[in-house]
């Protein structure tokens, strides 16, 4: 399981940090994309993560829930664990290993995570560039047991579609709605219309 631990804040907190979130990428999304959320004791929260999330969406939350809790009094008060299976920050070669991803900084400036993997190979990301490896990072990557502390945990679910209306996201993913696709129409409409001139040109004389 995919999932975000989440230390000094209440479930409906972290729920209307997350609603906030997707909000910011209405077009990102499948609606049918979904979170669920369990309340553990002492202000723990764990987000389970739809396997349609990738490592840099991932990355993104947990930089945004960070910077909601920066008083907490914790090194690491927000972590995700998952599963790589992407290669937005990752190379191919790490398909398939966890990975903790933890917040390096916050500030609109410099805002970066550092990834674990289980091998401990570890890089820093600061979304604008490539990862790059840190030597000597001396982590020990520890995923702790999971399924035992949300087993008889009651969970609430969100759907992107809950938040986003989902005529907005479809519109959205039209291919009309894309400019790539516009800018393609345009140069097929242009290659005929230059196609067409230089007939009749050729007709004429």
């Amino acid at each position: 399981m995919d999932y975000i631990k989440v230390k000094g804040l209440q479930k409906d907190e972290v729920i209307g940090l997350v609603k906030e979130w997707i909000k910011l990428y209405p077009h990102s999304f499948n609606p049918e994309v979904n979170f669920w959320f369990y309340e553990l004791a002492e202000d723990q929260v764990i987000i389970g993560l739809h396997d349609d999330l990738s490592t840099l969406a991932v990355s993104l939350l947990v930089i945004y829930l960070t910077s909601a809790v920066k008083e907490v009094q914790d090194a690491e008060p927000v972590v995700a664990y998952l599963t790589v299976d992407d290669n937005e920050i990752l190379l191919k070669q790490n398909y398939g290993r966890r990975a903790k991803i933890v917040a390096k900084a916050t500030d609109d400036d410099n805002t970066g995570v550092i990834i674990l993997l289980e091998n401990n190979y570890c890089v820093d990301y600061y979304f604008r560039g490539k990862a790059h490896k840190i030597k000597n990072s001396e982590l020990v990557f520890m995923e702790p047991a999971l399924s035992e502390a949300i087993e008889n945990v009651e969970k609430d679910e969100v759907f992107v579609g809950d938040v986003i209306p989902k005529k907005k996201i479809e519109q959205s993913l039209e291919p009309d709605a894309s400019p790539w696709s516009k800018l393609m129409w345009y140069a097929i409409c242009t290659v005929v219309g230059l196609g067409i001139g230089f007939l009749l040109v050729y007709l004429y004389f």
